[in-house]
């Protein structure tokens, strides 16, 4: 298994080096690969998010290690800040990186907090959002999180008081769980959650934008810092509909699962129950100043590798096309784009190249 995924490996890293641009509807996304992060050091345990300053530094988060990793444009390690801990500068359970607008970084907690920091990594302030999952930056004053409704999750906006000031979207809990008595008899959750029929809440953050938005529906809201919606991201098209193979992935998967928990036969019959006949649209959101890129449900979603469709619009809404990309990647700025990678030995790297999106009057 290891030397056909390496093999797989080989073959995607090819096609990167020479530039990966394959398109339908005169939409190309050219990428060339320039750099190799923390390969030959082994230098991440883990990668959560990264992103850029104004002078294209880039910060990676190690969510494992508690840390930010910040990098010259040449690729050259030029400081580590940050460690688990409660006081200031410390990280509980880091999950995402932001560059905001005044020129802070921003490292957000799974878990209530944001802390805000200069380019040197010094400490400025902390933002406590008691209540709010998955907390992220939107704007001076306006941040994003989810909170548990009493049937649903909801995605928010709140301003540094904790005050809601709006609602979003909502996933509701059959989505992804069955309530069944365990064991002892108490009436507890069974979750099983896959994005690929899921719907997951999902954000997007850069610069002065933000998206908000739910994966079973065409429909992504893009906000301005000050939290107002500037434009609708959609598409009329319907979901793929899951093959015959993918249903019976999913039931094999379910059914595994069910052994190692230990679920009743009962409640493993209940979430197979639950596998509709359509995918969700997508997946990820991924935006710069300038685009807005959508990552769709792959054709096969049993095969480990192979093309991800990528709607590409402008931010104000205009759809470009679609593309695809080898592989998803975990973060797009002005020029470049970054994907996770792994070495045949399962340690950890980034990829960093150069991107270009050709529409229809640059290929005209």
């Amino acid at each position: 298994m290891r030397k056909k995924n390496f093999i797989v490996l080989f073959f995607l890293v090819i096609a990167l080096t020479i530039g990966f641009a394959e398109t339908t509807d005169k939409i190309q996304l050219q990428i060339q690969k320039i750099q190799e992060l923390g390969k030959k050091e082994m230098m991440f345990a883990s990668i959560a998010s990264v992103c850029e300053d104004s002078v294209a530094n880039l910060y990676v988060l190690d969510r494992m290690e508690h840390k930010v990793l910040k990098f010259s444009q040449d690729g050259e390690l030029i400081q580590t800040f940050g460690q688990k801990g409660q006081g200031p500068g410390d990280y509980q359970n880091p999950h995402l990186l932001a560059f905001t607008p005044k020129g802070q970084i921003v490292v957000a907690d799974e878990l209530y907090n944001l802390t805000f920091l200069n380019e040197e990594g010094d400490f400025i302030k902390r933002t406590h959002l008691d209540g709010r999952l998955a907390v992220s930056f939107i704007g001076e004053d306006r941040f994003y999180g989810w909170i548990w409704g009493e049937n649903h999750r909801s995605q928010v906006m709140v301003d540094g008081a904790n005050k809601v000031l709006k609602n979003f979207f909502q996933v509701p809990f059959s989505a992804f769980s069955v309530s069944a008595p365990d064991e002892s008899g108490r009436q507890v959750m069974f979750n099983y959650s896959r994005e690929e029929f899921a719907p997951s809440l999902q954000f997007a953050h850069f610069g002065r934008y933000s998206a908000v938005g739910i994966g079973d529906r065409y429909d992504i809201l893009i906000l301005d810092e000050n939290g107002e919606t500037i434009s609708h991201i959609r598409r009329e098209i319907l979901p793929d509909n899951f093959s015959k193979r993918e249903k019976r992935y999913f039931e094999k998967d379910i059914g595994e699962l069910g052994k190692e928990r230990g679920w009743p036969r009962s409640i493993v019959r209940d979430i197979v129950k639950k596998i509709p006949d359509k995918k969700i649209y997508f997946s990820q959101i991924l935006l710069t100043e300038k685009h807005v890129f959508v990552f769709r449900t792959k054709n096969d979603i049993t095969e480990e590798s192979g093309p991800i469709p990528v709607d590409i619009f402008l931010i104000k809404g205009e759809f470009l096309g679609t593309t695809h990309l080898p592989y998803m990647p975990l973060h797009i700025s002005h020029s470049h784009i970054y994907f996770i990678r792994s070495d045949e030995e399962d340690n950890l790297y980034l990829e960093k190249a150069t991107y270009k999106v050709l529409n229809n009057k640059s290929l005209d």
